[in-house]
C-alpha cells in the first residue's frame, strides 16, 4: 500500500466547549459522574426547519461533519464512515415508550426512521448529496477504530482519495443508569461526537499523518508490547479513567515494555462512552498540531519538552479487543 493517509481537519462536540480547542488551555473540570455534552450552535450549519426534526445526536453529528468539511480541502467526500456503539438512543427510547403506551397505533414514523445506528451516516450523506461509499460500524468500544480502519485501508489501497469519518454516542439519563449496572469499569460518563476528514494528499493544511491502525482480537499483552518501540511510541494516550477495573489492563501492558513511555489520559476531561476513543484521536491530533501536552493529560512519566513527532493511541474494549493508532507529525508538506 504505497499511498499515505493524512488527517486534514477535525471537529468535536463533547462536555468541553463544542467546536473549540479551548479545553487545551482551560478545560471544564466536572465533579459529577455523568455529564451530557454541551450543545453546539447550529446556526449557519443546519437549516432551522431541519434542525427541529433532529435529535441531539443528529444535530451534533451534522454540525461536526459540516464543520470538519468546511475546515478541510475536501468539499464532497468519496466515503462517509461512522462508528457508534449505541446509535440514536434518545429516539430509540422515545419510540419504545410510544409502543408501550399506544401499541402499534398512532406511532410517529420519524422516531423509528431516526433511531437506527446507520441513521447518522445516512443523514450526513443526504444533506451533502453524497452518493459514495457509506458504512456504519457498531462494535462497542472499538466502533470508532473500526470506522477509521476501514477508511485508512481504502485510502492506503487507492480505492478512495478521501473520507469523512466520525464517531458518535449519546448517553441519556436512562442509559446512564444502565451503564452504571452493566459497565462498572466506567467512572465519568459523558457523550461524544467527532468528525474528521482524511485525505491521501500531502497538503500544508494537514494536521498529521495517520501512519498505522491495528486491531487485536483477544491478544496476549506481549503481542501488543512487541508492537511498541521507543522510537515511534514514546508518547502513549491510554483509555485510563481512574477505575482499577478499567485501568489494570493498561498497567499490565506497560509492565511488558522494555522502555518507559510518557503515558497520557483523556477521559478525565472528556468522559467515557462507547465512542470515547475518538476523543483520544482528537487529543492526539491536537498535541501534534500544537506541539505541546497540557499537564492535566499526564498520567505517568514526564511530559515531553522537545519536538513531538509521534503519538500512539491504545484502547481496549472489555479487555478482549485492543486497538493501536499511530499518528505522525514528521514528513508533512510544509513542516
Amino acid at each position: 500500500m504505497a499511498n499515505r493517509c493524512f488527517l486534514n481537519s477535525i471537529a468535536q462536540v463533547s462536555c468541553q466547549k463544542p467546536l473549540s480547542d479551548e479545553w487545551f488551555d482551560s478545560p471544564y473540570i466536572y465533579e459529577e459522574k455523568y455529564v451530557r455534552a454541551q450543545e453546539p450552535d447550529t446556526k449557519g450549519l443546519i437549516v432551522p426547519s431541519e434542525a427541529r426534526r433532529m435529535s441531539k445526536i443528529l444535530k451534533r453529528t451534522v454540525t461536526t461533519a459540516i464543520t470538519a468539511l468546511n475546515n478541510s480541502d475536501v468539499k464532497q467526500p468519496d466515503a462517509i464512515i461512522t462508528g457508534t456503539g449505541m446509535g440514536c438512543m434518545e429516539n430509540s427510547e422515545k419510540f419504545l415508550i410510544d409502543i408501550s403506551r399506544f401499541g402499534e397505533n398512532c406511532l410517529k414514523p420519524t422516531l423509528f426512521m431516526q433511531s437506527t445506528h446507520n441513521t447518522i451516516s445516512s443523514l450526513i450523506a443526504i444533506i451533502l448529496k453524497c452518493h459514495g461509499y457509506n458504512n456504519t460500524y457498531s462494535h462497542k468500544g472499538i466502533s470508532f477504530e473500526s470506522a477509521l480502519f476501514d477508511a485508512w485501508l481504502q485510502i492506503k489501497s487507492g480505492l478512495i482519495r478521501n473520507a469523512l469519518i466520525g464517531a458518535n454516542d449519546e448517553v441519556t439519563p436512562f442509559m446512564d443508569l444502565v451503564l452504571e449496572r452493566t459497565h462498572p469499569e466506567y467512572s465519568f460518563v459523558s457523550e461524544t461526537s467527532m468528525s474528521a476528514v482524511l485525505v491521501n494528499s500531502n497538503l500544508p493544511s494537514n494536521i498529521c499523518e495517520v501512519f498505522e491502525v491495528k486491531l487485536f482480537h483477544r491478544p496476549e499483552l506481549e503481542e501488543i508490547a512487541d508492537s511498541l518501540k521507543r522510537e515511534t511510541d514514546e508518547v502513549l494516550i491510554l483509555g485510563v479513567n481512574g477505575n482499577p477495573i478499567n485501568d489494570k489492563p493498561y498497567g499490565d501492558l506497560l509492565k511488558h515494555l522494555d522502555y518507559l513511555p510518557q503515558t497520557l489520559q483523556y477521559k478525565n476531561i472528556f468522559g467515557d462512552n462507547f465512542s470515547a476513543s475518538a476523543m483520544a484521536f482528537y487529543v492526539g491530533a491536537k498535541i501534534l498540531e500544537k506541539q505541546s501536552i497540557p499537564t492535566f493529560l499526564q498520567w505517568q512519566g514526564n511530559l515531553s519538552s522537545g519536538n513531538i513527532e509521534n503519538v500512539t493511541i491504545l484502547n481496549h474494549s472489555d479487555s478482549t479487543v485492543w486497538s493501536l493508532i499511530r499518528l505522525k507529525k514528521e514528513a508533512l508538506c510544509g513542516n
